[in-house]
């Protein structure tokens, strides 16, 4: 396998270089990448002086091979800044990064190679740097316009006592979930209450989770199924606030753990992903938010769960068809 793959990198351009260790190191001049090959038992402790003559390459990526299989801790005992890590299981033929990252490029281009394809490293490449997370940022600006809007509606930036009647005119108007309503027929809200926050603090924290989660759940799923997950999430949170809890509800909480569950899924399905970090550190995100929530007064802890459950069902669900 390893000599495949040195000779259909000879064969598209690529320059090989032995070092010490029976590490070998190939350049591409006209695409300004490095990679390094090599066994895990022979895994220096710099590259640097390796990699000092390179001077026209600017992106390096380091393949180490381990045929005695590989965990989670002997990940994080090598760390090379601004090298990206692939750790390859060839027992069991998986690939485990380090540091953590979502781009599926060199995995899905180091099978082709080791099958015998030999396939243009650059094309991938175009393909992942314009991926653009267009509906994370169109559910943002719904969620800042709509805010804004109720500013000017007379909703107060900070909510104290004395705004308390005043912002609930304000977000019964704009569709705040609230049971009687619902139940006299207003079924609508369910999903405009989705989209509107209570004070400026609630939509900035909001804000900022769709900002942290949205890119990596769109690209990771494709824009359909993220649309599906979002919205869907958002309707789960807010039907279950609407079955177990009385209180007028607001807020873009439900989507958002509906893009922790899904992406909690993914990572679970990706061995490489969820030894990497990434999903443990979605259980404790998790974790902690719903502690949060029982702590504090005030909090749709049903509406996090609803969301939660359903993101993670409908990221299950069009996993078939989604997931790379």
């Amino acid at each position: 396998m390893f000599e495949q793959i040195l000779n259909n990198l000879r064969q598209t351009g690529w320059t090989l270089v032995t070092f010490d260790g029976n590490w070998v190191c190939a350049t591409h001049e006209s695409l300004k990448r490095g990679l390094l090959f090599g066994d895990f038992s022979e895994l220096p402790q710099e590259f640097k002086p390796w990699l000092r003559d390179f001077v026209n390459i600017s992106h390096w990526e380091v393949i180490v091979f381990c045929h005695s299989g590989i965990d989670s801790s002997q990940l994080k005992q090598h760390r090379f800044p601004g090298i990206q890590l692939w750790y390859w299981d060839t027992q069991q033929g998986n690939l485990f990064p380090f540091p953590p990252t979502n781009n599926q490029q060199i995995p899905r281009w180091l099978r082709q190679l080791a099958s015998g394809k030999s396939v243009p490293l650059e094309g991938d490449s175009q393909a992942e740097k314009h991926f653009v997370p267009f509906l994370t940022y169109t559910f943002l600006g719904i969620n800042l316009v709509v805010f804004i809007l109720m500013v000017f509606a007379g909703l107060s930036l900070f909510p104290n006592d004395l705004s308390v009647l005043a912002d609930q005119r304000v977000l019964i108007e704009f569709g705040a979930k609230v049971n009687s309503l619902i139940q006299a027929g207003e079924v609508w809200r369910l999903l405009a209450s989705t989209f509107i926050h209570i004070g400026i603090i609630h939509l900035v924290f909001n804000l900022y989770a769709l900002w942290a989660l949205g890119p990596l759940t769109e690209e990771s799923f494709g824009h359909r199924q993220f649309f599906m997950i979002y919205i869907l999430s958002g309707l789960g949170g807010s039907i279950a606030s609407f079955l177990f809890s009385t209180a007028l509800s607001a807020g873009a909480s439900g989507s958002i753990f509906g893009l922790l569950g899904a992406l909690l899924y993914y990572s679970y399905k990706r061995p490489s992903l969820w030894k990497s970090g990434l999903g443990m550190n979605l259980v404790i995100i998790i974790i902690v938010n719903f502690g949060f929530g029982l702590s504090q007064p005030g909090i749709d802890n049903y509406a996090h769960l609803g969301g939660l459950l359903t993101g993670t069902l409908t990221g299950v669900l069009t996993s078939k068809n989604s997931l790379k």
